[in-house]
């Protein structure tokens, strides 16, 4: 079957780099894909798709498919166009970041209409798009995670420094308001000179004070861009603490593999964590924002190897559920449904 996946950028993210890994599925078991890009600025993520044999085209014959698969709030002009000819699945991967997109882009909505299936990270994005999809089929919504596996192998432990501290925080995402850097960067800062800042992402800004912080001390904060997934995975291995201190998340793919390489996380207490991620049983979590509180939670497992072992491994335990042989199984059920009587 030939299969169109528009692409939302080539940036790495969790959803482009999950998209990418749907479509090496879709392409092993036989099917035909080509990459149709919303954003064609060139990125890490259009090289795997090179480097895979996967073509990328700005200009195609929806007559050629047999179904679309669309990824991001990003896609619903295009799904708007493309899914009264076609089979379309869309994954919505935002949450309140989508709610203020289509807000500004009203015609956004009847996306939700125009997809044959809509698929969602987590449970809670359901009540999220309610008042746009209330008066629609809830046969057509699903919830289906992400996978998330580990090749140990293909990890480059080589390619991560030695720490420059005692203590080592990681947190894994782009440097922008939503993940919220600058409150680890204040954090850290509030501990032991000791305590090691590494945050790993695509730098789009960063607030003015926590710039400050970061540049009086290089040595202790480091802001990485442009890394292989295998570098960023080294980072995360060597971290005695994985912080996400974003404010709003819709599966945080970053934590789960945190989870898996066993690390001790520190996470925002967001809905998106709910019946995997829990306070005190396999993480510790604080309130988005609630600076002295993130700080007071490193320093809690930075005093307790014990209390970090036992929530290391107990994450590790529940995000092994969630692999990628799950998600595409879950995928082709959704993909059986959006392919039969319309």
């Amino acid at each position: 079957m030939r299969i169109l996946m528009i692409n939302h950028e080539f940036t790495v993210t969790g959803s482009s780099t999950a998209f990418f890994r749907l479509a090496k599925h879709l392409q092993s078991s036989g099917h035909h894909i080509t990459i149709l890009p919303i954003n064609p600025a060139p990125g890490p993520i259009a090289d795997h798709y090179a480097a895979a044999g996967i073509p990328i085209e700005t200009n195609v014959g929806l007559r050629n498919f047999s179904l679309a698969i669309a990824n991001t709030i990003c896609a619903a002009p295009a799904i708007n166009a493309i899914g009264r000819q076609l089979p379309t699945i869309w994954f919505v991967n935002e949450a309140e970041v989508a709610l203020g997109l289509l807000r500004r882009n009203p015609d956004w909505a009847a996306a939700f209409v125009h997809a044959s299936m809509v698929i969602y990270n987590s449970a809670f994005q359901h009540d999220v798009f309610r008042s746009f999809t209330y008066p629609l089929d809830p046969a057509k919504f699903h919830t289906v995670p992400f996978g998330v596996d580990i090749d140990a192998s293909r990890i480059r432990r080589d390619r991560a420094a030695p720490k420059a501290g005692r203590i080592r925080i990681v947190q894994v995402g782009t440097i922008e308001p939503r993940k919220r850097p600058g409150d680890v960067i204040r954090a850290v800062a509030r501990l032991d000179p000791q305590v090691e800042c590494v945050i790993c992402g695509k730098i789009y800004n960063l607030e003015p004070e926590a710039q400050a912080i970061a540049n009086a001390d290089p040595a202790r904060y480091r802001l990485l861009e442009g890394l292989s997934d295998e570098e960023v995975l080294a980072w995360v291995e060597s971290a005695d603490v994985f912080v996400l201190a974003s404010e709003s998340e819709t599966q945080a793919l970053a934590a789960y593999e945190a989870a898996l390489l066993a690390r001790p996380m520190i996470l925002s207490d967001l809905p998106c964590y709910r019946g995997v991620f829990a306070h005190g049983r396999n993480c510790l979590m604080f309130p988005p924002g609630h600076v002295e509180m993130l700080a007071q939670s490193i320093g809690m497992l930075m005093r307790s190897s014990e209390m970090s072992e036992t929530l290391g491994r107990a994450a590790q335990r529940v995000a092994g559920r969630y692999t990628n042989q799950a998600f595409f199984e879950r995928f082709g059920l959704v993909m059986q449904q959006a392919l039969g009587p319309r």
